[in-house]
């Protein structure tokens, strides 16, 4: 990795500063002894820190493929014919050489990267110092969030602490190492980080959006007493709520809304289409008439909330050809979808007709909600029932909401279902099978082997520029 600063040319709309987008050279490349030497420039590389999330290899086509179409509840869609090779990841046919492996991996390095530059950079620079603690903090927050994705995927990965000047690194730490400096991460960031920002500010990293991470990635590591300490915090002391109306939650108004840990902010800029949207909403949308029409509700999906009798979260999730929303819109789309037999979309980036676009395609302003005030009930449930705890007061105030019944002494099993429909359509379903080792049994009919498909491969480009020093996933 050269000894310079890689910026993308991106800005976090709702940032303090932001509408002083980045103006660079041409190649978006500025020598590292060029930058770095003031408050300014520090902001400017938080901005392009967190504007990165928003980009195509970080919240669209492979953060969706690789996070959910191997899973029972999202298969590809679209027309038939149409990307048929995604269909490999549907049916655990994918290899080593495809390009989403490829940029899943490089995506999050990348971002990993910013952060390094941030935590390396700022500390010498003179500037205000709470400001700077404070930056510091949001990197390594940010750091912790890209290690997040890259160890649920491929396991234990080369952890880059700062600025490489050469090849050093590439060898793979264990996952228990690469869970633990995740954590540690969080924990560090924690304290420097605060209890809550102003609207100007919304989608910057808060202490409690640690903490949420936090949880989850002791849910992970299944250290449950600690898991249920940490997610208690959150409930107990939080300013967080579920929202009401399960339907308007997901709408664009309620984006930073009582139940939004962590967001990916995706604001509309008038004059800067490329640099200010996002396209997660648009490749789920409704095909031909918001957007592409991929990564839709499986039949088992369905199933599951009619076993559940869950008509409120369903109606929400998945929306049918046909269909009218409470906002008025028709759902027209395609005649023939493939992998299922009536055509359908996940209703959760369904933006209204009603919402004016400035810029760039269908739902381009959708934020990409993260994390949930739901999803740290959930974890706290799971994390009680390990523990000998309440479980049943975090679940059934999920299932609440959902106008179902409470569960007097809720197992395991019963929190894991509750998780499929609550957060269904978020990109967990998968991670969970893995996570409480189900996946051979639920998705053996899909192809998966045990084995091998506990994790993605390495992608081999990687293998084969670290010169064969990093090493494999078992069974590719």
């Amino acid at each position: 990795m050269k000894k310079q600063i890689v910026i993308p040319l991106i800005i976090l709309g709702l940032l303090t500063s932001c509408q002083d987008y980045l103006e660079f050279p041409p190649e978006g490349e500025i020598p590292q002894d060029e930058f770095f030497s003031s408050q300014d420039d520090a902001q400017k590389a938080v901005n392009a820190m967190y504007g990165y999330l928003r980009i195509w290899d970080i919240s669209a086509f492979n953060y969706l493929i690789l996070g959910s179409l191997p899973s029972d509840e999202i298969s590809k869609g679209s027309s038939p014919g149409d990307g048929s090779w995604a269909n490999d990841y549907d049916n655990f046919q994918h290899t080593k050489t495809q390009a989403q492996i490829l940029d899943f991996w490089s995506g999050r390095y990348q971002g990993i990267n910013l952060s390094n530059q941030v935590i390396s950079n700022i500390p010498d620079i003179e500037m205000n110092a709470d400001l700077k603690k404070r930056m510091i903090a949001e990197a390594t927050f940010l750091r912790a969030f890209h290690y997040y994705y890259l160890a649920r995927a491929y396991g234990g990965v080369p952890l880059i602490k700062g600025i490489p000047a050469g090849p050093e690194g590439l060898v793979r730490t264990s996952l228990e190492e690469t869970w633990d400096f995740i954590e540690s991460d969080l924990r560090e960031a924690i304290p420097d980080l605060p209890e809550t920002v102003p609207s100007s500010e919304y989608g910057r990293t808060t202490r409690w959006a640690a903490k949420g991470l936090l949880a989850k990635v002791l849910m992970y590591k299944e250290e449950w007493d600690e898991c249920k300490t940490v997610s208690d915090d959150i409930i107990n002391s939080g300013p967080y709520d579920l929202y009401p109306d399960f339907y308007q939650l997901f709408r664009p108004e309620q984006e930073f809304c009582q139940e939004s840990l962590f967001e990916i902010v995706a604001t509309q800029v008038p004059g800067e289409g490329g640099l200010s949207n996002c396209q997660f909403a648009e490749v789920q949308a409704v095909r031909g008439q918001f957007g592409w029409g991929w990564f839709v509700p499986t039949d088992e999906l369905a199933e599951a909330f009619d076993a559940a009798g869950d008509t409120v979260r369903k109606k929400v999730t998945i929306i049918f050809k046909g269909d009218i929303t409470e906002d008025g819109d028709t759902i027209g789309g395609i005649d023939v979808m493939e992998g299922v037999d009536l055509p359908r979309y996940n209703g959760k980036v369904y933006v209204p007709k009603r919402i004016d676009r400035l810029i760039g395609p269908y739902g381009c302003d959708q934020n990409v909600r993260i994390l949930r005030f739901a999803d740290i009930l959930l974890i706290n449930a799971e994390a009680a029932s390990h523990t000998g705890g309440d479980a049943a007061t975090p679940l059934n105030r999920v299932r609440a909401r959902a106008n179902l019944g409470p569960i007097g002494n809720p197992t395991l099993e019963d929190i894991w279902e509750e998780r499929r429909l609550e957060l269904a359509g978020a990109q967990d379903r998968y991670w969970d099978l893995l996570r409480t080792r189900r996946a051979a049994t639920v998705l053996a009919s899909y192809g998966f082997q045990t084995g091998k498909h506990e994790w993605y491969p390495i992608p081999q480009t990687e293998i084969e520029l670290s010169g064969g020093q990093l090493e494999q996933n078992p069974g590719w």
